[in-house]
This record gives structure tokens, C-alpha cells and sequence, in this order.
């Protein structure tokens, strides 16, 4: 398995709600491939599974989803963070 930790980049979204009304958050990684195309992940609370991914190895993925789920309480922190109007200006 590459090392994730040097190049991979995190970003995710507040809480967004589904057209069933369950609350989710999504969570995205990305590293450099190559000097024009990126490796892409994406992931989502509940359920702290990747739904999808462009470049990442199986083992990659597994490691990004254990990431999620033991990393839940701040990224659902941030979500808060996200969420709240009052700190977009």
C-alpha cells in the first residue's frame, strides 16, 4: 500500500439530507496521480464506506473506511462547523 498520509487530501460537506430526509455527511480524498490527473475517493457518514473511487487499491480503500468510521466524532464536529450559516462569512 502507498503511504496515504503524505499526499492525500480530505475535504468533506456539512450535513446534507437525502431525498428520503436522512442526514448524511460526505467525504472526499484525493492525492496526485500525475502532473494532470488526481486519485479520487468518496465516502459518506453513516454507513463509513467508500462509494466510490478512481486509483485507490482495495487495502487503500479499507484503510481510508477505517479512517472514517474512527475519525467519525470530529468529522461530524466539522459537519456542525459546516452547517451553521453563521460561520460562511
Amino acid at each position: 500500500m502507498k503511504n496515504l498520509g503524505e499526499t492525500l487530501r480530505m475535504t468533506q460537506t456539512g450535513f446534507l439530507t437525502s431525498k428520503s430526509g436522512k442526514t448524511f455527511i460526505r467525504i472526499y480524498f484525493s492525492r496526485r496521480r500525475n502532473l494532470h490527473e488526481d486519485d479520487t475517493a468518496e465516502g459518506i457518514i453513516p454507513g463509513y464506506k467508500i462509494l466510490k473511487s478512481d486509483g485507490f487499491a482495495e487495502d487503500e480503500i479499507a484503510a481510508l473506511e477505517f479512517y472514517i468510521k474512527h475519525n467519525r466524532e470530529e468529522i461530524v464536529k466539522r459537519a456542525k462547523t459546516l452547517s451553521n450559516p453563521l460561520n460562511w462569512l
